[in-house]
């Protein structure tokens, strides 16, 4: 049946990890296109792939239709347009169907031309929710059904379809039902966690996330499951490997490895994360993956795991399909370097602080604050919203934990972070502030919003970047940033807009020395 061959998939916006090195790079440009090739070759006459054709008509034909736009190739090729012809005529009707046909259809990049095929896929899943939870839509539910509902409904929205409140909030709260206590999520209750399920789940929490948005009623449901969350997150880091699905406490399974490395891309991808725990998760998959590719550019010895080694990596959640072109040369152009801070960069350490301060609207803390951020000024010793503004040594070898600074716990709340930087000279100075941080920022300059955003449970990973440029004088910067749950993380530095370091910084103060210039 299908759920052997989707597995333990879950969901499928955001940044990027880190490039491989070159080498491997050109291997696995090599590798895409070998399975590209293979994919193709193993299309029918008909334009069609088949497999679980009885219970799930259209899902494996939808699924390698859909890697194949994601792996670069048009939507006007031969393939493409061979598959579209048997896939319009097709009555879908299961969850997994429905799913995967709405991933197609929002990579075909065409919403209009495909918004009455896409709206019934959406209605249906919306129909089949039971407790917040999906199952065949036939028999009892499980995460893997879950969670690729939740994809599909990720794609409708990006569709331009409107997603219920209630469809999002009941997920929220069924998702976590399947956790164990030690952190990692089970396909089924009795079952034991797994590395596959427990990424999937943990990427179906990113889109809930990315769905919930703007939503207070879902906002405020996935606050109060943020412990958990983290839990997840941690079993996940603790047990990552590229040669083995965890099973269990020390266990681990070969059963769906395919379907595990792409539930890990789709939450690495979702989450920002660049590497989960001490390890680059992209580079360690894909050189497995490019390692265990077959003679005929095929992997293992099933039609999906191509599909799904093909989607790790190519990165499908966080790229667009035409990004990449279908030739060789075209595959192996040269991606620009990733600008991140230099080495030896310092952090800023100097800084007034004062919280944590809780918003008037938790679940959106910097949409009604108790104060205008823009006409703040911070002075040691004076209150903002009755909290004191204290000045702060912050960590100069790592990020710093406010909870630990301040001595007081500050999940729910924000904390504010100002800093006076002078700048002597008459042509102006164009710079970079990267923030480490984990979750929402709003961030100010002399009054004005320089970025915000509505990130939670994120890398600390210091890529935060924020250009500005000053004009000769004194300007002042406000950072307010989100201790959602954990840790209340903060770093700073300042650098040149290619990340080196400043030939000459700005002058930076918490308190400002008596006899400066003002």
């Amino acid at each position: 049946m299908l759920a052997g061959v989707f597995g333990v998939l879950a969901l499928a916006a955001c940044t990027l990890t880190q490039d491989p090195a070159p080498a491997l790079t050109a291997q696995v440009n090599r590798a895409i296109a070998r399975g590209v090739e293979h994919l193709r070759s193993l299309q029918r006459a008909d334009g069609t792939w088949g497999g679980a054709e009885g219970e799930h008509p259209g899902g494996v034909s939808a699924l390698c239709t859909f890697t194949l736009l994601k792996s670069g190739v048009r939507r006007t090729d031969d393939s493409v347009r061979r598959a579209l012809t048997p896939l319009l005529a097709t009555e879908f009707k299961s969850t997994y169907s429905h799913s995967v046909r709405l991933l197609m259809l929002e990579a075909l990049a065409q919403p209009e031309a495909w918004r009455e095929r896409a709206e019934a896929s959406l209605d249906f899943l919306v129909a089949t929710q039971v407790a917040g939870e999906w199952a065949y839509p036939w028999g009892a539910a499980d995460a893997s059904n879950t969670q690729f509902a939740l994809l599909g409904l990720r794609a409708a929205q990006r569709l331009g379809l409107e997603i219920p409140d209630a469809t999002l909030l009941n997920a929220v709260k069924a998702l976590v039902r399947l956790q164990d206590k030690s952190g990692g999520f089970k396909y089924l209750a009795e079952r034991a966690p797994t590395g596959g399920v427990t990424a999937a789940s943990l990427a179906g929490l990113c889109v809930l996330h990315e769905l919930g948005a703007g939503r207070p009623v879902v906002e405020s449901a996935l606050r109060k499951i943020g412990k958990e969350e983290s839990l997840g997150r941690t079993w996940l880091e603790g047990k990552w490997s590229a040669e083995h699905n965890a099973f269990g406490t020390h266990a681990w399974t070969p059963s769906f490895h395919y379907p595990y490395l792409w539930a890990v891309e789709r939450y690495g991808g979702l989450s920002a994360q660049p590497r989960l725990g001490a390890h680059d998760w992209y580079s360690e998959g894909a050189l497995w993956l490019v390692e265990h590719q077959n003679p005929d550019g095929g992997w293992s010895d099933r039609l999906e795991d191509a599909c799904f080694a093909l989607l790790f990596l190519r990165r499908a959640t966080v790229s667009r399909g035409d990004e990449v072109g279908e030739t060789d040369a075209e595959l192996d152009r040269p991606r620009a370097p990733r600008v991140e801070p230099a080495p030896g960069v310092p952090r800023v350490v100097d800084w007034l602080v004062a919280g944590p301060v809780r918003s008037d609207n938790p679940a959106d803390p910097f949409a009604k604050l108790p104060f205008d951020p823009r006409k703040l000024v911070a002075r040691e010793g004076d209150k903002l919203a009755k909290r004191d503004w204290r000045r702060l040594e912050l960590k100069r070898d790592g990020w710093s934990d406010f909870d630990e600074l301040l001595g007081v716990d500050c999940d729910g709340g924000f904390v504010a972070a100002a800093l006076t930087l002078v700048w002597p000279l008459d042509a102006p100075l164009e710079a970079t502030l990267w923030l480490e941080v984990e979750d929402r920022y709003d961030v100010y300059l002399d009054g004005t919003r320089l970025a915000t955003t509505q990130r939670i449970a994120g890398a600390i990973d210091g890529r935060e970047a924020l250009h500005f440029e000053l004009a000769r004088g004194e300007h002042r910067l406000v950072c307010l940033i989100e201790d959602f749950g954990g840790a209340a993380a903060f770093g700073a530095r300042i650098t040149a807009r290619d990340g080196r370091a400043l030939e000459r910084p700005p002058q930076m103060f918490a308190v400002q020395p008596k006899g400066k210039a003002r």
